[in-house]
């Protein structure tokens, strides 16, 4: 009877010290919200970082997977990262179905041409059980559409975007102003005299300075006959004008009007109304990966902010760890 108790008294203290040891291994390193962090969640993380594709890399927030190596405080960040994503895919219904999982699994297998036992075996060859793998795959799934519709969707990379990005990248690029649709006031030195027409080229020009209507003063002042309504003389092309002219007609923006220019023919006040720019084809070859290299630079900026706003509206509390 007494060596029947001293071995239950032995079972109950291994027991306890069982316990006592999960309770070690399991305790809480960090809160997040209503779901907690364990020390075993931070040992799994260690674990996954020498596996291939099993961590999500896009949660780095453009940081190198190394950084989390041998960095305990950037790993248990990593993890809140996870805890507060996971909400957020829960709260807005993006979980992804089980026989999903399995189709994509099959498809995945079918486009390695595997059956699924050949394909088990494959993810057994990386360092993975076949839970584990879905359960990785699970998360991808989920987190790529919630990326696409809290994170891509709401950055705008337009065409120019992607122009000055292509600009910056080629300094030595030069647009070329392809078609320029100019109106004129012309002063005609041949009646009275070229500083006759000069002085009477600088008096509309004060007139437009002080804001009267460009087309007006053209229709009453413009000395050349063969100028149409409004002063309008027509479209050109680059090379087509005299150097002068269009020098003066490029330096100044769509709508403005040029100071006075000088030519053989006698004095000018130009309008530029519209001009198109020759677009690289070099550029519309490559605008789309340039689009798509934009939108990841600004992706990771975009999560962090993302990321940023949540942990203020969070509750989060982090525990010294040992390892």
């Amino acid at each position: 009877m007494i060596q029947r108790t001293a071995l239950l008294i032995l079972v109950f203290l291994t027991t306890l010290s069982s316990q006592a040891a999960k309770e070690v291994v399991d305790k809480v390193i960090a809160t997040v919200n209503s779901e907690v962090v364990l020390l075993s969640d931070l040992r799994k993380l260690q674990a996954r970082i020498a596996k291939p594709g099993a961590i999500d890399e896009s949660l780095l927030l453009g940081e190198a997977i190394s950084s989390l190596k041998n960095d305990r405080k950037a790993q248990l960040q990593f993890l809140i990262r996870e805890k507060l994503i996971s909400a957020e895919i829960k709260r807005q219904g993006l979980a992804v179905s089980d026989d999903r999982l399995e189709t994509e699994i099959n498809q995945m297998a079918k486009r390695g041409q595997m059956n699924r036992a050949e394909f088990t075996a494959y993810i057994a060859k990386q360092g993975f059980s076949i839970d584990d793998y879905k359960e990785i795959l699970r998360n991808k799934l989920e987190r790529q559409s919630f990326f696409e519709s809290e994170i891509v969707a709401k950055l705008r990379i337009t065409d120019e975007d992607a122009y000055s990005e292509y600009q910056t990248k080629n300094p030595n690029y030069k647009p070329n102003v392809n078609e320029f649709k100019i109106a004129q006031i012309f002063f005609n030195p041949s009646k009275t005299g070229a500083e006759a027409a000069l002085i009477r080229a600088k008096n509309t020009l004060e007139k437009l300075n002080l804001g009267e209507s460009f087309e007006a003063l053209a229709n009453r002042e413009s000395e050349d006959s063969s100028t149409n309504k409004d002063g309008y003389l027509g479209t050109f092309k680059t090379g087509e004008f005299n150097p002068e002219i269009e020098r003066a007609v490029s330096a100044v923006a769509v709508g403005d009007f040029t100071p006075i220019v000088k030519s053989k023919q006698g004095y000018h006040i130009f309008k530029l109304l519209s001009k198109k720019t020759t677009v690289d084809p070099q550029f519309l070859k490559y605008k789309e990966m340039i689009k798509a290299s934009l939108i990841e630079k600004n992706f990771s900026r975009q999560l962090k902010n993302w990321f940023e706003s949540k942990k203020q509206d969070a509750y989060i509390s982090t525990f010294e760890t040992t390892l």
